[in-house]
């Protein structure tokens, strides 16, 4: 049986002494896994309950008349972590401890806990000043250790594969530069002779361009991803910007007579941003509205703003998005919205959170499912 702590008095004021005792108590009949010490004013423990004993491989009472800091490692010991632990408590309270601590056989656990300062007391309650709580969690500690280890490869390498794609696509602008060259002269060629059929050659073309566009995303969101990627920021006219990017978009995909409604409030809103960074969020979430909004459907872009955010929502009338594909549409080579489209990687969607993210916003897509259309909404700082 463990001896029971005794109390004294504090300040000619009687300590609720059964309450405190019930508490520590507690400690030692019904809570093995947590340590409870009793630290006098000088440093030496007092007492101890059979948890502590457990956690500290000691034998019983063998934890008593020892300095606090003989369960500490001697690195810390070496750094006056045990008395700064003390003077932390004194002062403020309370001390909260998570670190690694040493059993008496000198193996290592880490402990988590808090130590509590229970005075001013009078010289008869020195051995009770301080109350250190603490529990093993070393098995959780490993496990935290293990996943920050796999997150860290896996960082390494998706930086490794992000930098082999960013070179594979660098080689092969080069032979698509002259492949479209030699298309080009190829057509003007034949256009001055007699007439003979120029369709294999815009077929060339066609998909010359398209594989130029995928190498472009493939750049982009390897330059978007690297450590050493920066924002070049400036103050930009939200009107403008929808607008221009609306006509790139509309131009890109061959639809300079389809209406695409910009709604933007009168007054002007400003907001600081990487212009180009931005518009090319804008010009991808308005292309996929013209790309799977079959006419007559309709698409509007909104902006507007919500306290110190800046709100943009493209909405579209399109076939809508399937709620399985909703949750992953932001991830890279997602399928498109259609089986049976081959219209990219599904990098741009990717790189637009990329770019909404090191702005500090967010971006989500939403719609009632296929048929009903969709919705795209962006949110970042104003400044």
């Amino acid at each position: 049986m463990i001896d029971e702590p005794r109390f004294a008095p504090r300040d000619g004021i009687a300590v609720d002494e059964s309450v405190i005792k019930d508490m520590l108590w507690a400690f030692a009949v019904r809570s093995p896994e947590h340590a409870a010490l009793l630290v006098g004013s000088s440093g030496n423990i007092t007492w101890t309950n059979s948890g502590a004993e457990v956690i500290l491989g000691a034998r019983r009472g063998e934890l008593v008349g020892r300095d606090l800091s003989s369960i500490f490692i001697p690195s810390d010991i070496a750094g006056g972590i045990p008395e700064h632990e003390l003077m932390e408590a004194r002062a403020r309270g309370t001390a909260s401890d998570d670190r690694w601590l040493s059993r008496l056989d000198g193996s290592r656990f880490w402990a988590s806990g808090v130590t509590v300062y229970l005075g001013p007391f009078t010289e008869e309650m020195a051995c009770c000043a301080f109350l250190k709580l603490f529990r093993d969690l070393t098995e959780v500690k490993m496990q935290l250790e293990s996943s920050r280890k796999r997150c860290r490869a896996a960082c390494e390498a998706s930086d490794k594969k992000s930098a082999a794609i960013a070179l594979l696509a660098h080689e092969l602008r080069n032979p698509l530069s002259g492949i479209s060259l030699a298309a080009g002269m190829l057509k003007r060629k034949i256009g001055d002779q007699l007439p003979v059929p120029t369709e294999p050659l815009d077929l060339i073309e066609r998909n010359v361009t398209l594989a130029a566009r995928l190498i472009e995303d493939l750049m982009q969101h390897s330059k978007v991803g690297s450590d050493g990627f920066r924002l070049d920021k400036a103050t930009c006219n939200l009107r403008e910007m929808l607008e221009h990017s609306t006509s790139i978009a509309k131009r890109q995909m061959q639809q300079e007579d389809r209406r695409v409604s910009v709604l933007v409030p009168e007054h002007e809103i400003h907001a600081e941003v990487d212009p180009m960074r931005m518009q090319q969020v804008f010009v991808n979430l308005i292309a996929n509205a013209l790309r799977y909004t079959p006419p007559p459907g309709r698409i509007w872009v909104s902006g507007t703003v919500e306290g110190p955010e800046v709100i943009v929502r493209v909405t579209d009338e399109g076939i809508g998005i399937a709620p399985d594909r909703l949750e992953r549409l932001f991830e890279m080579f997602t399928l498109p919205r259609l089986d049976s489209s081959k219209l990219g990687l599904g990098l741009g969607l990717a790189l637009v959170k990329k770019i909404i993210e090191l702005h500090g916003g967010t971006v989500q897509a939403r719609s009632e499912g296929p048929g009903k259309g969709s919705q795209f909404v962006v949110r970042f700082p104003m400044r």
